[in-house]
């Protein structure tokens, strides 16, 4: 919402198109197969076209996976094909809630519990699943990747938050074929209201006690935006510009996001300080508090600090009586929940810091602790249910991202919380017999299988190894950048400002200039324009150093990067003006989020 808003580049022209004999068309010049070589003619194809069709998609495929380095998606499949191939005769779904069987019987759901109940273990929390027990995980394999459960979390959040509940038949009645979903929404109590505060501190408003404000970094994914705009859920940003203007802690106007630490030219982790005074306004009048963290970002991969985060805010959510509040449901209902939710998005670090832990908890004597401390200086971050700060389990909801650390063939992934967190389903859908519990219905069920095989085909240890090896890859992959921009400094062809060459802590991505666009489409480099802080505008690309990206494929890529015209752009980009939050609003309009043009891959 708000003003049209410049392009960051200007529109390149399609790639020359060659002639194919073989395929009787056209195709790119990077390989990509063309569209009309898979237009499905009324009579169909015969078995030779469709083979020559799928072959010519092969080809371009296994080009591709060999120089695939730019994204966060592991190209090592494993033994996925010759281990799963068999289930493709199947029609696999886990409709409905992984523990309930269901109906639906051709299903893979003792395979979810398995990696569920795995899963829960690597990131401490209580398992095996228990219903009875409210401090028990539940969760499930997603269908998506972490952008399913960003959703979901944050649709979880905002339901426990603003005291909604699900429940069955309006009339009170427990049929569950007459039953319905019915949302009740609580009234804000009067006695939720505080005693008027010393000093300036504003008396908290009651009608804020059921309305939460959602907070996430100018790092976070793209997704998050999409999230709290479909589910209509307030940022600080829109709040703060709306009903309190010139009222912002931390600069002259509402930012839409929590600054970044040392903003562009920083690490990408979200500034704690700044957070701190963010979360402390909005909980002084009233509101809970809806927190989105990374673990691994896109495109710096950056960690954010969610053990000090927690430090700095569990003693303002406790003064401000967001630990644990009263909430009345239903007329003459009630339960006690908190007023707070910190959801981590580790789309990628959830997948390989439990590993890095595993190797430091190793005899720190043993080869494997010894090259973990040779990569990584301090202890492994906490991010997951098993922190506790000031007695309080910090963590409601956690997603990760299959396809990528564990190298999924297809997007997947794992959605959990607690079930102290959860608002129930309203019935068991009667012709599926499993509750809707899950965001997608229908799921994918061949998604545990592929999760179930990776974990299962190693060791803790040895997949520890391969965490602690990728690390080691990433500082290889560091170092030879800056050799790379040495050689073509001495060659007086290294370009005006060096080549960037940057990477935050722990991370496992290098950031660096732009290449030319005919390397980008050769190793499938993600590229990000961006200002430094000084607003000078820079074009960035970056590599993810997956277990499919070796020291062997670095090497190749650092002899592509030195070679004549790397780094010359001959396309011109227009530099994005920068872009500030949004000063006015039509009456009728109602901001959610201002969503970038530069950062988070946008272009």
């Amino acid at each position: 919402m708000g003003a049209p808003r410049a392009q960051t580049s200007t529109p390149t022209a399609p790639a020359p198109r060659n002639p194919d004999p073989a395929a009787g068309g056209t195709r790119p010049a990077d390989g990509e197969p063309d569209d009309a070589e898979f237009e499905i003619p009324a009579a169909g194809l015969t078995s030779q076209q469709r083979k020559r069709a799928l072959n010519t998609l092969e080809t371009y495929l296994v080009g591709k996976h060999e120089h695939m380095v730019g994204f966060q998606g592991n190209q090592d499949m494993g033994h996925a094909q010759q281990d799963l191939a068999r289930f493709l005769d199947f029609h696999l779904n886990n409709v409905g809630d992984p523990f309930q069987q269901g109906n639906y019987k051709p299903n893979t759901k003792v395979v979810e519990r398995a990696v569920l109940d795995r899963y829960a273990s690597l990131w401490r929390a209580e398992c095996p699943y228990d219903a009875e027990n409210p401090d028990s995980y539940w969760g499930y394999v997603l269908t998506m990747g972490s952008t399913e459960g960003n959703l979901y979390a944050l649709a979880s959040a905002r339901d426990y938050l603003s005291g909604r509940k699900l429940i069955g038949a309006p009339d009170g009645g427990s049929d569950p074929s007459t039953s319905q979903m019915v949302y009740v929404q609580a009234a804000p109590p009067a006695r939720l209201v505080p005693a008027a505060r010393d000093g300036d501190s504003p008396t908290a408003d009651p009608r804020n006690a059921y309305r939460p404000v959602a907070f996430y970094s100018e790092d976070t994914h793209y997704s998050v935006i999409k999230a709290v705009r479909t589910l209509a859920i307030d940022t600080f940003g829109a709040i703060g510009t709306t009903e309190y203007p010139g009222q912002c802690p931390i600069a002259d106007r509402w930012p839409m996001e929590v600054p970044s630490k040392g903003g562009a030219d920083g690490s990408g982790e979200i500034d704690v300080d700044k957070l701190e005074a963010l979360v402390r306004f909005f909980a002084e009048r009233g509101h809970p508090v809806l927190l989105l963290l990374n673990f691994g970002t896109t495109f710096k991969g950056a960690y954010d600090n969610v053990e000090k985060v927690a430090a700095r805010l569990i003693p303002i959510l406790r003064q401000h009586g967001l630990l644990e509040r009263e909430i009345e449901f239903e007329p003459g209902r009630t339960d006690r929940r908190r007023g707070f939710w910190v959801h981590v998005d580790g789309a990628l670090g959830a997948g390989i810091m439990p590993f890095l832990r595993q190797a430091a908890e190793e005899d720190p004597t043993s080869e494997l602790a010894i090259a973990l401390h040779r990569e990584l200086k301090g202890k492994v971050p906490e991010f997951d249910f098993g922190l506790r700060v000031d007695g309080v389990d910090v963590v409601g909801s956690l997603v990760m991202s299959g396809h990528k650390w564990a190298g999924a063939p297809f997007p997947c992934g794992v959605f959990m919380t607690k079930n102290k967190f959860r608002v129930e389903p309203a019935a068991t859908p009667a012709y599926t017999g499993s509750p809707d519990t899950t965001f997608a219905g229908s799921r994918n069920g061949l998604s545990p299988l592929v999760l179930w095989n990776h974990l299962a085909s190693k060791s803790t240890r040895e997949h520890a190894a391969a965490a602690v090896r990728a690390l080691r890859t990433t500082r290889y992959l560091e170092s030879s950048l800056r050799e790379l921009e040495d050689r073509l400094d001495r060659e007086d062809r290294l370009p005006e400002g060096g080549l960037y060459v940057d990477r935050s802590p722990m991370a496992l991505t290098v950031r660096f200039r732009r290449p030319h666009d005919r390397l980008i489409e050769k190793w499938s480099l993600s590229c990000q324009p961006m200002n430094t802080n000084a607003g000078e505008p820079r074009h960035y690309a970056h590599v993810f150093v997956m277990p499919s990206v070796t020291e062997d494929k670095v090497d190749l890529l650092m002899e592509d990067l030195f070679t004549e015209g790397a780094f010359d752009r001959p396309t011109p980009v227009h530099h994005p003006r920068p872009t500030t939050a949004a000063t006015a609003f039509a009456t009728d309009v109602h901001p959610l989020a201002l969503v970038p043009t530069t950062g988070r891959g946008f272009q």
